[in-house]
């Protein structure tokens, strides 16, 4: 019998992170199905974690983003957090969801209205002359697996 992996799996548009388990006879494609994507790539949270992020995920429309604590570029559809060992196989994550949830910042744009005042001899009332737009970010909601 394989011992499954853990991983932690960030779905960006629900804005939580939760556990999963990874088969490691079949790593590749669990990470592949869990973030929703065929062409991976890694980026190194620290010496022991990895975030897999989907390789071409900034080339589509993207209804929100993540940021990662110290890392420059943002980072496009859900994420999976796995550990590394010394010899950069994946296992289980040895720090806390709740860590890592703390370095991560999901950014989603809201749309606010913006209204003018009709004031005329036969129309009274407002009307909506545009949208503003503004980053909401949160950090993801851990959510408990059963």
């Amino acid at each position: 019998m394989t011992k499954t992996i853990t991983a932690y799996l960030v779905e960006v548009e629900q804005r939580t992170i939760r556990t999963v388990e990874i088969d490691p006879a079949n790593s590749l494609t669990d990470i592949r199905r869990h973030i929703g994507c065929d062409l991976i790539d890694m980026v190194r949270v620290d010496q022991h974690h990895c975030v897999v992020v989907d390789d071409n995920g900034l080339m589509d429309e993207l209804p929100c983003f993540t940021e990662l604590q110290d890392y420059a570029s943002p980072l496009a559809g859900n994420l999976l957090i796995v550990g590394t060992d010394a010899e950069g196989e994946t296992v289980s994550p040895t720090r806390s969801i709740a860590d890592i949830a703390g370095m991560l910042t999901i950014c989603h744009p809201v749309l606010s209205p913006t209204f003018e005042t009709l004031n005329g001899p036969f129309v009274f009332g407002s009307r909506i002359t545009g949208f503003a737009v503004t980053l909401k970010r949160a950090v993801p909601a851990v959510v408990a697996t059963a």
